[in-house]
Order: C-alpha cells, then sequence, then structure tokens
C-alpha cells in the first residue's frame, strides 16, 4: 500500500538528511504499507520524494518515545504534546528515500488536490502519474540513501 502524508519542511528535510530514522503518527494504515510519498506542507505544497517503510512500532506515547525517540528526529516536549491525547502511537521505521530533484505540484496529477490532515491511499493512476512526472522532471533519479548505511 502506497499513502501520501502532509509533512512539515524541517521533518521532510531531517527524513532526507538521515536525521529521521521514523516518522511518528496518531493513525496507521488499514493495509501493510511498503510506501510514502512526502507533501511537504506550506510553504513548499510539493510532493518532494518518498520513503519507503520497514516496519511499523505500535506502543504507548513512552514505550515507543523510548524505543524511537532518539532517531525520531523530533524534540521530546514536541512528540508528547503531538500525541498527548492517543493511547496509541505508531513509528513509521524509514528505510529507503529518494528526494526529488525536482519537486512534484499535486494540482499537476489532481485538480482537486487537497492535502490531507494525515494521510491519503494513492491510487494507482495517481501512483502512475507521478512515477511519469519523476522521470519527466527529474534527469537523474533523485538522491538515494539507505538508512541502513548511515
Amino acid at each position: 500500500m502506497r499513502i501520501l502524508l502532509s509533512i512539515r519542511p524541517e521533518y521532510s528535510n531531517r527524513i532526507f538528511s538521515g536525521e529521521k530514522k521514523f516518522e511518528f503518527r496518531r493513525q496507521r494504515p488499514k493495509h501493510r504499507l511498503e510506501k510514502v510519498y512526502v507533501y511537504e506542507s506550506q510553504p513548499t505544497k510539493k510532493i518532494v520524494g518518498w520513503f519507503s517503510v520497514k516496519n511499523i512500532i505500535s506502543g504507548s506515547p513512552n514505550d515507543v518515545w523510548n524505543r524511537c525517540g532518539k532517531v525520531g528526529g523530533i524534540e521530546k516536549e514536541d512528540y508528547f504534546r503531538y500525541c498527548s491525547d492517543k493511547e496509541v502511537i505508531y513509528a513509521f521505521e524509514i528505510d529507503r528515500v529518494i528526494r526529488y530533484d525536482s519537486p512534484i505540484d499535486p494540482s499537476e496529477l489532481d485538480r482537486g488536490f487537497s492535502p490531507p490532515q494525515s494521510y491519503i491511499y494513492v491510487n494507482q493512476q495517481m501512483e502512475s502519474k507521478l512515477s511519469y512526472d519523476f522521470k519527466e522532471k527529474n534527469e537523474y533519479c533523485g538522491q538515494e540513501q539507505s538508512l541502513a548505511n548511515l
């Protein structure tokens, strides 16, 4: 399953630099997660790349922080503010990352695009458009890193 997540630029940059090895979420998709497209929120408002998910860790906010916080790319206070009203938090373990050389404007893929509050599923039609636009707009296939090697 593929999804599109809205992520603030500061966290997106940490994902693609390798500093942020987990993306914390208050909800998890119902299906097995393979790929996450990153929609960078304001001021960028573009799809800037993607990452593959190695594993999803779940537990209480304290448990997840204790297991993932050191490489979570977020300050402890911000993390606990984010998950203050949740009993269960999910940590998507980031594996392979691709940052596009030329970010993709989602309105070119879908005229009625509205950024997701949490996430949206990427259907086959959107996946095809993302793959095509990526190849057209990115001579080189972005900057690829395996976080296992960082």
